[in-house]
């Protein structure tokens, strides 16, 4: 059972300080009574924490809002008026309010951090339901009129999450849009105020803000690092790739790389984190990325190099979950969970923690969590309690106590003019290390089961590929049958003799690369988002190489790709490359899909027939998660022509064309067969294309390609049995076998298409909503 607030406050209030930090009885998930052991390190008396609300009364009404605008580890919009920031003097029971009085009465808190000095907290605070959540600063000593508390930010944006740099900086992240098209909007869960990092200074506030590149979904809960770097959690949505990851970059927005959790980690997402009193060893929470309130398991996160302590290495990052007993997925949980854990100096970790269940199955039962402030002794495994009040939350605490003030790292980058590229490339495409350390390997046309390294050899340009949402595609809340966002490429950069490579792009955007081979096909899909700032070079040593060695040039002074200068890219959105699949030739696009399908392949493949004989169907039938009612779909085996086809995927229920459906939904059946009751009578089809793997795709087989070098030399091998369930013999170029002429463009048009994620939608298309009553479908668009 909680302890009553009277009678939290009073044994606070009569324990001398090393008791309040863990000589107690503690409320422990072990229920022990044992207590812990003497603190060491450097003292401290006093902490800081924001107390929120989650309930509201309005006359006979009640209103319990525990996940609304927090469902997911990266949302930030949850309002309830009345919060307090609270100093406690641990040694006398002492607490005051910095934000107490009128102006302050409806006012929510969702962040703080303490300067390094420990004289200031810098906050996020909205002031009422009108207002947004604006960063402001106040001195942690009352003065003679009150805590002297100034606004940094402004307008008509929300700025969250703030942390102090080095050199007087501070960090945030902010919903503030980016064009006029708006915030970016990731296309998973649809909403469009994406969050992303910006800085100001303390003495200038937004006179002094500077927004840094753009990742296409949210960036949350950032932190400073011991080598003046800032690292923060960001959601990393890149076709099935859907996780919360950890990345750092420098003050001055350059140089984003990743710190942990690419390569393997005990949870989807690693938010909340802080640096240890150890260099690049962390504390976070792990997590579910939605449907835990925030909330989750404890754990330690070593990035540090071997036996350099200094230097992060993500390709190597371990993991140590402190709490074991507590779920890392959206299960109830039987012990509770943690939100926003901070290392005290002496080692433990002072952190929010709520009994129960703690899901969103709180919320609907009326029940919320009750988040309090321990601190968690992970030698015992028990949690001692320092503060909590009965029908709040108290989060974010921090010690007050003087840190070392990171060094200030010079700034490369002093303008926002994005007129200025951000140079991409590597010294040697060759070099990685995700065969050694990961074992990747590469399958389809001329590689067997070929290990990375060895496959890499036969790259001869890097695609360049941007990523968009509906913020720039409206009405695209999916982009078809996959799980990619829009896609538009920026260009394909040569692959000198050295292995070497440069591009200049337009800078703050979102890309991500692929290798290609001689047949156009991508070797390797880089499933990260990177960006670069308006005059960044962002030059690597190869394809995920080893960050912790030194990769330079071999003999000559300067890589190829140097002495020929960086290819220009700098591209101007309607010139990007982007393969629409219907609909778009209103728009004068070249590249639409299903005009070349209507040309070349519809007299063969349409409703009736397929190739040279009749047309085969399979029948779908599932069931709706809901009503349980069960839904049958007959779908051909190839129709290749623009009739209407209604399918589900994802949980949506719309048409497509016949031949969108022929060619993807195979694939898309993998996902829907494990998310819910599905059964299929007849023949699935092979998996004609695979969203982002073209050499994967039965499709691609089936037509082969011709190098850039050699008209004579084909992807797959001439006369060779095919290496999935196709029909028809040993393989050629089709469709010329049987008379019809595709070109060597029109192929790289379906290879480029299916590499790319195989979207319908462009932005081209989004505006044409093709099948709006279709009676089909049952359903408008």
């Amino acid at each position: 059972m909680a302890r009553s607030f009277a009678t939290r406050t009073a044994l606070i209030a009569a324990l001398p300080v090393a008791a309040a930090l863990g000589l107690m009885a503690p409320t422990t998930v072990s229920c022990s009574s044992e207590p812990s052991e003497e603190p060491t390190g450097e003292a401290f008396q006093k902490i800081i924490y924001a107390v929120r609300q989650h309930t509201t009364v309005n006359g006979d009404r009640v209103s319990i809002d525990v996940a609304g605008g927090m469902g997911q580890v990266m949302d930030y919009l949850r309002y309830n008026p009345g919060a307090r920031l609270e100093v406690r003097d641990l040694s006398t029971g002492k607490v005051e309010n910095i934000i107490a009085g009128e102006r302050f009465a409806r006012a929510d808190i969702s962040s703080l951090d303490v300067s390094f000095d420990a004289k200031k907290v810098v906050f996020s605070m909205k002031l009422s339901s009108d207002d947004h959540y604006h960063l402001y600063v106040a001195d942690l000593e009352r003065g003679p009129d009150g805590f002297n508390i100034h606004q940094l930010t402004f307008g008509p944006a929300d700025d969250m999450n703030p942390v102090w740099v080095a050199g007087g900086r501070i960090a945030f992240i902010t919903n503030q849009p980016y064009t006029e098209m708006g915030t970016r909007a990731d296309e998973y869960n649809h909403p469009r105020e994406v969050t992303q990092i910006a800085t100001v200074t303390e003495s200038g506030g937004d006179a002094d803000r500077r927004l840094c590149s753009q990742n296409l979904s949210h960036t949350v809960t950032l932190w400073a690092m011991k080598s003046g770097q800032i690292a923060f959690s960001r959601w990393e949505h890149l076709e099935n790739v859907n996780d919360v990851k950890i990345f750092a970059m420098n003050p001055d927005c350059t140089q984003m790389v990743a710190i942990a959790g690419q390569h393997g980690k005990p949870a989807n997402s690693l938010v909340q984190v802080v640096e240890t009193n150890e260099p690049n060893v962390f504390i976070g929470v792990g997590t579910d990325r939605e449907n835990t309130i925030q909330a989750g398991a404890l754990i330690r996160i070593n990035a540090q190099a071997d036996g350099r302590p200094e230097i992060f290495d993500e390709d190597t990052a371990s993991y140590e979950v402190l709490t074991p007993s507590v779920p890392r997925g959206m299960d109830p949980s039987p012990v509770g969970r943690y939100r926003a854990p901070v290392v005290l100096p002496d080692g433990r970790i002072l952190t929010s923690w709520a009994d129960g269940t703690v899901n969103e199955m709180d919320e609907l039962a009326l029940t919320p969590p009750d988040f309090g402030i321990y601190i968690f002794n992970s030698k015992t495994q028990r949690n001692e309690l320092v503060v909590n009040y009965e029908d709040s939350w108290e989060l974010y605490a921090r010690p007050i106590v003087k840190r070392t003030e990171p060094p200030v790292r010079s700034s490369i980058q002093n303008t926002q003019d994005a007129t200025i590229p951000v140079v991409l490339g590597s010294i040697d495409v060759v070099r990685t290390s995700l065969f050694s350390l990961h074992g990747d390997r590469v399958s389809g046309a001329q590689f067997d089961n070929t290990p990375l390294d060895e496959a890499l050899h036969a790259a001869v340009k890097v695609r360049i590929i941007e990523g968009f949402s509906s913020e720039a595609a409206p009405g695209a809340t999916m982009f078809g049958l996959t799980m990619a966002e829009g896609a538009a490429i920026l260009g394909e950069a040569t692959v000198r003799s050295d292995g070497s490579w440069l591009a200049a792009i337009p800078p703050y955007i979102p890309v991500h690369l692929q290798a290609v081979d001689e047949f156009e096909l991508a070797i390797r899909n880089q499933t990260t988002w990177i960006q670069g700032m308006p005059g960044e070079d962002r030059v690597c040593g190869g394809c995920h190489e080893r960050r912790t060695e030194s990769n330079l040039p071999g003999e000559q002074q300067q890589t190829a790709a140097a002495a020929f200068g960086a290819e220009d890219f700098m591209v101007a959105i309607q010139d990007r490359v982007e393969y629409p699949w219907a609909y778009a030739t209103e728009a004068g696009n070249p590249n639409e899909i299903q005009s070349l399908l209507n040309s070349k392949c519809v007299s063969c493949h349409n409703g009736t027939t397929n190739g040279d004989g009749p047309q085969e169907f399979y029948e779908i039938t599932m069931a709706n998660e809901l009503t349980g009612e069960s839904t049958v779909y007959r779908l051909p085996r190839m129709d290749l022509s623009d009739t209407p086809i209604t399918v589900t995927y994802d949980n949506e229920t719309r048409a497509w064309p016949a031949s969108y459906v022929s060619i993807f939904y195979p694939a898309a059946l993998e996902m829907e067969m494990g998310m819910g009751d599905v059964s299929i009578t007849g023949v699935i089809p092979p998996t004609w294309g695979v969203p982002s793997d073209a050499r994967g795709s039965a499709l691609i087989e089936k037509l082969n390609m011709t190098s850039v070098f050699n008209s004579d030399r084909t992807a797959w091998p001439l006369g060779q049995p095919f290496s999935t369930d196709i029909r028809g013999g040993t393989r050629t170029l089709h469709p010329d076998d049987v008379g019809i002429i595709l070109t060597r463009e029109e192929r790289t048009m379906l290879i480029r298409a299916i590499d790319l994620g195989a979207q319908f939608y462009a932005r081209q298309n989004t505006d044409f909503q093709p099948y709006a009553n279709d009676p089909v479908a049952g359903r408008q668009y």
